[in-house]
């Protein structure tokens, strides 16, 4: 595992957006990072600032649960609007941190900056009662592709790209994605050397809430036997770890953001770390 001392050619961190991440460290030490030459993409969530806005506007949140297991926000056309700019409020908040450092970081945005594009989940397959049932009227999709020719521009004009989980449908309308797997298509896309998955757990555990369980090192073989302890929104970054390796990128990490160097923290080790064979696991 590569320490704090070496450098990355290429990488994409992603902050969860739920309440207990913590980022302002997160930022400075991206900021050294960027300085000594390491080109990095920071992904980020919205969901705290989500659930601000729709408090402020009396929007009751529908949450929704897959057959599956996926628990997530039903997204409908006025809470695509809302969602959006909850994501504005984190880009700036991230922005204006950077600018601290003397870090130009600049957010892409659909339609007008075209990274992600989705295809629409128009209706949700969810278990109510015991019972499936179709939701229609959704509006949030899953990543088919990812360009990234904006990206490496503002690699070479010195700056960091913050991507909110936006992507563009194929009729040109914008949706809400999810982060762990708009930071794994980004991942695969650039063939990033590492993606750091933060977020206010220290990794996958065995036993929820114990950290003295957490999962150290395993591979893409380890899949099945990972899942069983994924609980809530850690299957979905289990989903994304996945597509991550599976896409080329060197390792993922899903790490703790509440540390006082996160991204270095986790780079270390410290949190659970995934390669794509178990040769390289047993490193």
């Amino acid at each position: 595992m590569k320490s704090q001392g070496q450098t990355i050619s290429r990488g994409v961190v992603k902050i969860g957006g739920a309440k207990g991440n913590k980022y302002d460290d997160l930022i400075g030490e991206m900021a050294e990072r960027l300085r000594r030459g390491e080109r990095w993409v920071l992904v980020h969530g919205a969901s705290s600032f989500m659930e601000d806005l729709s408090k402020e506007l009396n929007i009751e949140p529908k949450y929704v649960t897959s057959p599956s297991g996926f628990k997530s926000r039903f997204v409908s056309k006025s809470d695509l609007t809302l969602f959006r700019a909850a994501c504005c409020l984190f880009s700036v908040s991230l922005v204006n941190l950077f600018g601290k450092f003397g870090i130009n970081a600049v957010p892409l945005y659909p339609p007008d900056s075209i990274s992600a594009i989705a295809t629409r989940k128009d209706f949700l397959r969810v278990l109510e009662g015991g019972k499936v049932r179709l939701m229609r009227g959704n509006y949030s999709g899953y990543i088919t592709s990812f360009v990234n020719e904006e990206i490496y521009s503002l690699w070479e004009a010195g700056a960091i790209p913050i991507l909110p989980p936006l992507a563009v449908a194929d009729d040109g309308e914008f949706l809400n994605v999810d982060g762990d797997r708009m930071a794994a298509a980004a991942a695969s896309s650039l063939k990033a050397d590492v993606l750091v998955i933060l977020s206010n757990v220290p990794g996958l555990l065995k036993v929820p809430n114990d950290a003295s369980t957490a999962i150290r090192r395993a591979s893409l073989k380890d899949m099945p036997v990972l899942e069983n302890y994924a609980l809530g929104n850690m299957k979905r970054k289990l989903l994304a770890v996945k597509e991550a390796l599976e896409g080329g990128v060197g390792s993922v990490i899903i790490g703790d953001s509440r540390q006082e160097r996160p991204l270095s923290t986790a780079l270390d080790g410290k949190g659970t770390v995934l390669w794509r064979d178990f040769m390289e696991a047993a490193v």
